[in-house]
């Protein structure tokens, strides 16, 4: 008999869906976040879960789990060009957990909320025997805003917000106890919710999600639903100088692994006109965010990425997936 382990989370949401949509047809479960049309807008819900176990690495301080669970579910509504209503954080901890550190938690919580406009609107609190945390967001964006994951158009540039390997770089300071203020890029993300609704507004992106499981799971996912392929460059990849740094320093550490799959960065990956980069960069620059083009949509429905000599092969799929050894 088979085991969740032996299927992995994605499919074994597709499997779900199946039986769901035996009910309700029109249910979509592809995109980052539930979708309810409510007159000319569509009412947005995401939730996500972490757990002290697989989610939140040793060193990190209960303000930056308040927070990191906050954040990761508000990405999910900026990849939308939503805007935030509000945020369910429900909580199960050990007997032991420490008062101070559950109020260190809920300051983090709702710190996270008030930098995007936003509060922590209730929840729930249980016993647990180590700590969970599961966070739902909710949010509304205008239908002809809306964000999907469908829509890439071989022709298409790809591009991204922001560096990639920040988390991964932070990993590395944490394990290895290095203060470079790197630990925040993994501990504090930054959902890039004022950029989503600013690049929705333009009306010029043709699909978009964010790299909370890495690159190169976020290029398979959206090449699945889009039925096209993807070439990279990845001399054009705008990866941490940091991480870029310390991968000089130590050999053991693999930079191009990290930044195509490790993930943790909630970046925004996008596709959209070559035409209408440069016009989406000025939208950018009043939050002081690069957007940087990767490489292009193809018909082939297959994912390349080229190295400095040009020389071009199948990119892994070795992003984060949950039940299994991917990482």
């Amino acid at each position: 008999m088979k085991t969740v382990s032996d299927i992995g989370e994605r499919k074994l949401i597709e499997l779900a869906s199946l039986i769901y949509q035996e009910h309700h047809e029109s249910v979509d479960f592809t995109d980052d976040c539930a979708i309810l049309p409510i007159n000319d807008e569509y009412f947005l819900a995401s939730t996500d879960m972490i757990s002290e176990k697989t989610h939140i690495p040793k060193g990190m301080k209960p303000w930056q789990i308040g927070w990191f669970a906050t954040a990761i579910n508000l990405s999910d509504i900026a990849a939308k060009g939503g805007h935030p209503l509000g945020v369910l954080l429900s909580i199960g901890m050990p007997r032991s957990f420490h008062e101070s550190s559950f109020l260190e938690l809920i300051k983090g919580a709702s710190s996270c909320a008030n930098r995007y406009d936003t509060k922590i609107i209730g929840g729930d609190t249980k016993e647990n025997d180590h700590l969970v945390l599961c966070g739902t967001a909710l949010g509304k964006v205008k239908k002809e805003h809306f964000l999907s994951r469908k829509g890439a158009n071989p022709g298409d540039v790809v591009a991204v917000t922001g560096e990639l390997g920040k988390a991964a770089t932070g990993f590395y300071e944490l394990q290895n106890e290095i203060k470079q203020g790197n630990i925040n890029c993994l501990c504090e993300p930054t959902p890039r919710l004022f950029e989503g609704i600013s690049l929705a507004e333009t009306k010029k992106i043709h699909c978009c999600m964010d790299l909370s499981d890495g690159l190169s799971s976020s290029l398979y996912q959206l090449a699945d639903l889009n039925n096209v392929g993807f070439q990279i460059h990845y001399e054009l990849l705008p990866i941490s100088t940091q991480l870029r740094s310390y991968a000089k320093k130590d050999r053991a550490l693999d930079e191009s692994y990290l930044a195509l799959h490790f993930g943790g960065d909630y970046e925004l990956v996008l596709t959209t006109s070559k035409d209408h980069i440069s016009n989406l960069q000025e939208v950018l620059d009043q939050y002081h965010t690069p957007l940087t083009v990767i490489g292009e949509v193809i018909s082939e429905q297959k994912i390349y990425i080229d190295d400095n000599m040009k020389k071009k092969i199948v990119l892994p799929n070795l992003g984060y997936e949950n039940f299994t050894d991917k990482t």
